[in-house]
């Protein structure tokens, strides 16, 4: 890949965990934004013990920074879907700057590929979506489509859904059997918590 497609950003690394200080590179495109340190900072700070032993689900994968992060701090795997080859190919590269870890990559359309993934999982998981900003060229039904698929997830194991998303966008309270519980606001992003009802009854 020629390197005029690589954008070697310093403040884009591991922040936290045994992985902590790792540089990534991610897809110089304007297509691809980078997490805000702080951001990423408040996502784990409200994880936290969630995230060791659990399955990290990264649904539009990028540069894999989330879910990298996730397997810093204890996340006993990740599993990456990209739609981008370039993309993919330099979340693959991140990857191999890692020991010790488990994790699947996926090239592909998220929306066709979770599902059948979700039908393997039988322990505890977490799921990350971080979708094209809505205001984006074509991507004006991009949250609508994250919306029905995560109100028409049955997994049992499945225990989280987190959002990343454009702030100014009015988030539903409800997803099927997922509420939401939180939100944080960081600029032009915000993070947004779904958990099952039940699960949140029992606090």
């Amino acid at each position: 890949m020629p390197n005029n497609l690589l954008l070697h950003n310093a403040k884009l690394q591991i922040i936290g965990g045994k992985f902590k200080g790792l540089k990534l590179e991610m897809l110089d495109s304007p297509l691809t934004r980078p997490t805000k340190a702080i951001l990423k900072e408040s996502l784990f700070n409200t994880l936290q013990n969630d995230i060791i032993g659990s399955i990290f689900i990264e649904g539009f994968g990028g540069s894999g920074s989330i879910g990298i992060e996730a397997l810093s701090r204890g996340a006993k795997k990740a599993i990456f879907v990209e739609s981008n080859p370039q993309s993919l190919k330099i979340l693959k590269s991140n990857l191999a700057k890692l020991t010790n870890i488990q994790a699947q990559t996926f090239l592909g359309d998220s929306f066709e590929i979770l599902p059948n993934l979700f039908k393997q999982i039988n322990s505890s998981c977490i799921l990350y979506l971080d979708p094209p900003f809505v205001i984006r060229k074509n991507m004006q039904d991009i949250y609508q489509n994250c919306f029905n698929f995560v109100a028409n997830l049955t997994n049992s194991h499945l225990f989280l859904v987190i959002f990343e998303h454009l702030s100014s966008y009015k988030m539903p309270q409800n997803l099927g059997n997922f509420c939401i519980i939180k939100q944080k606001k960081f600029g032009k992003s915000t993070l947004s918590y779904y958990t099952k009802e039940e699960m949140w009854q029992k606090k």
